[in-house]
């Protein structure tokens, strides 16, 4: 074999190798922890303004000159390379058995592999596509059968049922949580008409996860109920409301998320990502959805792009509000230093902007939405932002209790709520997320064979539950 050839061979192999390799140095780097499997799968998963946005957060000179680094040394090597005498099979049999042992151990044996960080990527890589095409083909099948759901409180004056799901908002800079910057002053101009919830937490604290959870009746147990049993947008469809998805976060096409197969279940899908907006974006559509087929009960999800990083890319220059160097609010200390003050005020702006969305979503809602409507709006996950340590964002790898506390609060119009002496609202209830279908369906009032009342939020049989966020309890977070 010629050196030529043997450079080319070795060139290939280095590229399958060091490409995973990047991406977990780069990672270590600034998080200053190991990628993990569900942080992988999640890659595969983040469009490319997404992964722009994170780059531009997160790159720095050490990033770049360790993985710079780590990739040209070994290129500069194989370019270096010449040209070595075969060993022949025959007369080495104990090394060629002992390297051919050692290759299968590493690949075929899960505990050995998992430590070799590109071949655990692409066994990840592989087993997340066998894994969505199985789940899509799961659900389109269970299509096909009956699953009865019915309409507990049927009433000739149609209900429209809001809920609105935020990104990255932690409850800690909001005003109606008690932060001291005026970060909600229109939603708390409204504070006697929100029933404002305290004590809830989300199934992750990655968006992919916690949607795949709150969108299904799954359980942290029973993974396998994401095909076998049905999930919102199916059983409003079931209960005959007409669905409807708004999404300022892209979904669908190519580079689609293993959560596409639940939301294109919505009878009206809106992609609007692609008009690389700022959340307000969804109010035209929104306005189209409550005018449409009037005489109907609506479900109408809206996925705002909220509070994710970066953050000054969140919100249009006339929300740029808060800056430290005037109201001198945040205070430098051991992980707050002078150079992380502008990320603090450049969330705290986005958070005075989706105060305006939101509030413009309800105002919406009360004028043109009917007489019977609720709202219903949470955060996928929180945002640590240097609370305790110098870091802001999330990541399983390094999950805080920050990362978990979310906003989550209900609006529901008189008539509605006239009519519905069942509902009960204790606000100071401990809740997950993770079991949104059955409180929605319950405020929805209606009723299939999977319900269960004790976990909805709104019923007055709830019974608390054990609440985890990945495999974590969330007991044992907060006790750390």
């Amino acid at each position: 074999m010629s050196t030529k050839t043997e450079k080319i061979i070795y060139s290939i192999i280095l590229v399958i190798s060091i490409l995973p390799g990047t991406i977990f140095l780069g990672y270590l780097l600034f998080a200053k922890v190991l990628l993990e499997q569900n942080s992988i799968t999640s890659l595969f998963e983040t469009n490319p303004e997404e992964s722009k946005e994170f780059l531009v957060y997160y790159l720095n000179s050490w990033v770049v000159l360790g993985v710079s680094f780590y990739a040209i040394l070994p290129a500069v090597m194989v370019g270096l390379m010449r040209s070595a005498k075969s060993l022949t099979i025959r007369k080495h049999k104990k090394l060629f058995i002992i390297a051919l042992t050692t290759v299968l151990a590493i690949v075929f044996i899960p505990n050995i592999s998992k430590s070799v960080y590109f071949l655990n990527f692409y066994r990840t890589y592989i087993s997340y596509k066998i894994r969505v095409k199985k789940e899509t083909w799961g659900i389109a099948e269970r299509q096909k059968h009956p699953y009865e759901v019915s309409n507990m409180y049927a009433d000739s004056i149609p209900q429209t049922i809001v809920v609105v799901i935020g990104e990255s908002q932690s409850k800690k800079h909001m005003q109606l949580y008690g932060y001291e910057r005026k970060t909600n002053p229109l939603l708390s101009a409204k504070n006697d008409s929100l029933h404002i919830y305290t004590d809830v937490v989300p199934p992750q604290v990655h968006t992919i996860p916690v949607m795949r959870s709150i969108l299904t009746l799954g359980e942290h147990d029973c993974p396998e109920f994401f095909i076998e049993k049905p999930s919102l947008f199916e059983l409003f469809n079931r209960a005959g409301y007409t669905t409807y998805l708004i999404s300022n976060q892209s979904f669908g096409g190519p580079l689609g998320t293993s959560y596409d197969v639940l939301l294109n279940l919505a009878q009206h899908k809106y992609d609007l990502s692609s008009e690389n907006k700022h959340d307000e974006v969804v109010l035209k559509t929104f306005t189209k959805a409550l005018k449409k087929a009037p005489a109907n009960n609506k479900l109408i999800v809206i996925h705002l792009i909220g509070n994710h990083m970066a953050y000054k890319f969140r919100y249009p220059p006339q929300f740029a509000k808060f800056d430290n160097t005037k109201d001198d609010f945040i205070k430098p200390n051991n992980f707050i230093s002078n150079q992380v003050i502008p990320v603090i005020d450049e969330y705290d702006n986005s958070i005075l902007y989706n105060d305006y969305v939101v509030n413009k979503i309800l105002d919406t809602l009360i004028e043109k939405g009917g007489a019977k409507t609720s709202l219903v709006y949470f955060s996928d996950h929180a945002e640590e932002l240097y609370n305790y340590r110098n870091f802001a964002g999330h990541a399983y790898e390094k999950i805080s209790p920050y990362m978990c506390e979310i906003p989550f609060f209900v609006w529901i119009s008189e008539r509605f709520s006239n009519n519905r002496n069942d509902i009960v609202i204790e606000p100071s209830r401990p809740y997950s997320t993770a079991d949104l279908v059955y409180s929605i369906s319950n405020l929805a009032g209606i009723d299939y064979i999977d319900y269960d009342k004790k976990r909805s939020l709104f019923s007055p049989d709830f019974k608390p539950s054990e609440r985890y966020v990945g495999s974590h309890l969330w007991e044992d977070l907060i006790a750390r």
